[in-house]
């Protein structure tokens, strides 16, 4: 009977309800606000009229990795460990979430000019509307997010060192998507960065959801280790394991067709999707295992 009485227990739902959660919730809302701004500001289009008028969804693709980016280091944010007078959280969710902001932003910037610098990215979505550019931006924001959140919701060190913590280990982040790039153009069998610029969304599908896998493992590090010589054999471990995943995919769960001519020559999408999943997946397990 016991059982059936915390089954059915009342008591726990009136702790669901604070007054707290709702000015928690209207800073989260500031926060995307202020972060959507700041992308149109820095954006040499406006955002608002390729998102409704232009119907761009190349720009909406890329605008959606962004601010689920910004979710997720808010959600960092909140979910930290320590525990604050409710005012210094509040301030703490502001401060994290402009610097979240400034990172991701800076992000696209890198993304620009290293991991897709073959071609104008602005172009590539305002005037092409190529989904695989899109894809691949959104992929970088998210991947990035997870570094960033991984910083913020650990153990506190201090508003100091958690920024300078921060910013290392952006930058260690940045350095690795961009050599995962890279690795994953020289496995291939097609040039990437040529059948993304020939509107192949589905060769930006797969990297774009490829760099999510990447970042999951690296931020799964970050959380258990502030070590930089133990980040960079991570990253080298965590490539070639999805590198072989991506093997692996191939072989087994797509059999009788080459991945790489399902996606450059057929544009096949859902090949691009599976292998993108199971990376994402297989960077969940690799993180439960070690």
């Amino acid at each position: 009977m016991d059982i059936i009485n915390r089954l059915f227990d009342v008591e726990d739902i009136f702790e669901l309800f604070h007054p707290e959660a709702v000015v928690y919730l209207f800073t989260i809302l500031v926060v995307f606000y202020l972060g959507k701004k700041v992308y149109d500001l820095l954006t040499p289009y406006r955002l608002d009229e390729q998102l409704t008028k232009a119907d761009n969804k190349a720009v909406a693709l890329s605008f959606a990795g962004y601010m689920f980016g910004l979710g997720i280091i808010l959600w960092g944010v909140l979910s930290g460990e320590t525990i604050k007078h409710f005012y210094m959280d509040i301030l703490d969710t502001v401060i994290w979430g402009a610097i979240g902001i400034i990172l991701l932003n800076i992000s696209r910037l890198v993304n620009d000019k290293f991991l897709l610098s073959r071609f104008d990215n602005v172009k590539e979505l305002v005037q092409d509307r190529n989904i695989g550019t899109g894809a691949v931006e959104c992929g970088s924001y998210i991947g990035v997010s997870l570094l960033i959140m991984a910083c913020v919701s650990g153990e506190d060190t201090g508003f100091f060192e958690g920024i300078v913590s921060t910013v290392i280990f952006f930058v260690c982040g940045q350095i690795g998507f961009i050599l995962f790039g890279k690795l994953y153009q020289m496995i291939t069998r097609f040039d990437l960065y040529e059948e993304i610029e020939k509107d192949n969304a589905s060769a930006g599908i797969a990297f774009g959801m490829t760099l999510i896998a990447i970042g999951l493992l690296l931020s799964d590090f970050i959380m258990k280790s502030d070590s930089i010589p133990g980040f960079a054999v991570w990253f080298i471990l965590s490539a070639l394991l999805l590198v072989t995943c991506r093997y692996m995919t191939d072989k087994i769960i797509l059999p009788g067709q080459l991945l790489d001519e399902e996606i450059s020559r057929d544009q096949n999408w859902g090949a691009a999707i599976v292998e993108g999943f199971m990376a994402i997946v297989i960077a969940f397990l690799i993180n439960a295992a070690f």
